[in-house]
């Protein structure tokens, strides 16, 4: 922010416009992940209601955003609630609202908020009345309604409940309320397949059915490399060795990899290395396995999985090998010539790079291999550039 400051005053005063502009973008992404934030508070922050010591009843309430919004937050909640007296607490901070201002003080800390009151139970009995499951649309709510919300709704022990409803039972209560719905079974349990897709927060890769791909695959084969690692690597899929071995890029692709990555002089036991899909997609050849790309559906279905790499790993680069690691990574169809000479950056921050994947390496003509390697080794160094100082990764 500083460097985009100083480009504004120094450099150009209407950098502002340029959304090409790497420094731009990142903060016109920054700007859109902490409205979002506002937003998701706005929408997810429930009061509980404790006695005053003035017998007038105080309400009070925990939430926990991604970022400090609680300041930016606060006059909704003044204008929306503003003949209650309460307290919004978060990690970062809590505002109390006396009836005309708001006073921001030292967060209590989660165990002084109380988790629930006695409306808790008319919560949950209103929700179940007015949640029309047939409509539901489950990626969207999820989308919208992230899980790592539902601990503070009181109507959240309700939600797995109503989305699980056997679609039988379902289909009685859409014909008690509409004639129509009573002649289709087919929405309910379209639903219900949908639903048994969706992978709640505890489950892993390795129990993943969200596609078909598991079912004749040997195994998922999730990523690999230190928890902290500045740089990630996202391959496709695996290949057939990865799917026996359990680990990504052990094959003849990985060989090329490591040399690869020798050349540019990047460690990888100091990187995280993993793919888009998990699971190995193949047709038979006589006795062989040979590689098939996945759909764009498939793609999709594992997303949730590198998400949760991303969101633990938390890299500063990410590399991405290939056009499905790039579709995987910036929702775009961009070719990889393209992608390798544009600015892309998540909405997390981290810079993306993107290159060949090995196994193009592999698959060129001789006339051609040493020109794709080149370029591979070339974008891996240009990734090693972005290193944060003092952590590069050297052999």
């Amino acid at each position: 922010m500083y460097r985009l400051t100083w480009r504004v005053v120094c450099e150009n005063r209407v950098l502002l416009q340029n959304n090409a502009d790497m420094d731009v973008r990142a903060a016109r992404l920054w700007s859109k992940a902490v409205s979002q934030d506002v937003h998701k508070m706005h929408a997810f922050v429930r009061f509980h209601e404790t006695p005053g010591d003035d017998g007038v009843p105080r309400y009070v309430a925990w939430f926990e955003p991604s970022h400090e919004i609680l300041r930016y937050a606060i006059p909704f909640f003044e204008k929306r609630f503003g003949n209650m007296r309460w307290m919004i607490a978060t990690p970062d901070g809590a505002a109390v609202w006396n009836g005309t201002q708001t006073e921001l003080i030292d967060s209590p800390g989660r165990s002084a908020i109380a988790r629930e009151d006695s409306t808790h139970e008319l919560w949950r009995i209103y929700y179940r009345k007015i949640c029309n499951v047939a409509r539901v649309n489950p990626r969207m709510m999820q989308r919208e309604m992230p899980q790592r919300y539902w601990r503070h709704l009181p109507e959240a022990p309700e939600i797995h409940a109503l989305l699980h409803e056997n679609p039988r039972a379902l289909h009685k209560t859409l014909s008690a309320e509409s004639a129509a719905a009573a002649e289709d079974f087919r929405v309910p349990r379209a639903i219900a397949t949908t639903l048994d897709r969706i992978a709640p927060a505890g489950d892993s890769p390795l129990t993943c059915q969200r596609c078909d791909l598991w079912r004749r695959a040997t195994q998922a084969v999730v990523g690999e490399g230190p928890k902290d690692a500045w740089l990630m690597l996202v391959g496709e899929q695996p290949g057939d060795e990865e799917d026996v071995r359990g680990r990504p890029f052990v094959g003849p692709a990985g060989r090329v990899l490591d040399e690869a990555l020798q050349n540019a002089g990047i460690a990888r036991s100091g990187i995280f290395v993993t793919n888009a899909v998990k699971h190995f997609k193949w047709e038979p050849r006589g006795k062989r396995r040979l590689h098939m790309k996945p759909q764009l559906q498939e793609i999709h279905s594992c997303g949730i999985w590198l998400e949760r790499e991303i969101a633990e790993i938390s890299p500063r680069v990410i590399v991405a090998l290939g056009a499905t690691a790039i579709r995987a990574l910036t929702g775009s169809s961009l070719t990889i010539e393209k992608a390798r000479h544009t600015d892309i950056r998540t909405a997390s921050g981290a810079t993306v790079v993107a290159t060949y994947h090995p196994s193009a390496v592999l698959r060129a003509p001789d006339d051609r291999r040493a020109k794709l390697f080149a370029a591979l080794v070339e974008d891996l160094e240009r990734a090693d550039y972005f290193a944060p100082m003092g952590n590069t990764v050297r052999p």
